[in-house]
């Protein structure tokens, strides 16, 4: 793991480990990037997300993912959810879905983030998305536990557990 991540920075920003990004298909972005940008992946894997909404409802939808091997910050490439309710639907705008962060202690984070007016989006294990209405950007708010998750995705081991299936 980076030295960078094992300490955390005075500033939420200078936390900054990825920047999550929505395609079309995985599969098919990560063979694009890798040889357009250079990019080498650690192996995708599929997970269900275990999101709640803001109301308590779920938002637990099957969720493709794929990081880059190298970083901070590292390039999550996340394949649209095909639920319109989904926080990882066809996005409206384009560009960029989110940047993750870690925080020391996430929970008191998010809810700073929403005293500061910020609207909070999805809470999971050790996670939070907060947008700012004022900006758009949206925050993903992570546990420093979530550096073991980090590892294990670029170790391989996520792949090995939840490996992706075959598109219907």
């Amino acid at each position: 793991m980076d030295p960078k991540l094992q300490t955390l920075a005075a500033s939420a920003f200078d936390n900054v480990y990825h920047v999550g990004h929505l395609v079309p298909d995985l599969v098919s972005a990560m063979q694009s990037l890798a040889g357009a940008m250079q990019i080498t992946w650690a192996p995708p894997f599929e997970m269900r997300s275990g999101f709640t909404r803001p109301d308590g409802s779920s938002d637990d939808q099957p969720v493709r993912l794929a990081f880059s091997t190298s970083g901070p910050p590292y390039l999550e490439l996340i394949e649209v959810v095909p639920a319109v309710d989904s926080i990882f639907a066809e996005p409206t705008l384009g560009g960029m879905h989110h940047i993750g962060y870690y925080a020391q202690r996430w929970r008191d984070d998010a809810a700073r983030l929403q005293d500061e007016g910020w609207e909070l989006e999805r809470t999971g294990a050790g996670v939070a998305f907060l947008r700012d209405p004022r900006s758009g950007l949206r925050v993903e708010v992570v546990s420093v536990k979530g550096r073991d998750f980090l590892s294990r995705v670029l170790s391989g081991e996520m792949a090995e557990t939840y490996p992706l299936t075959e598109h219907p």
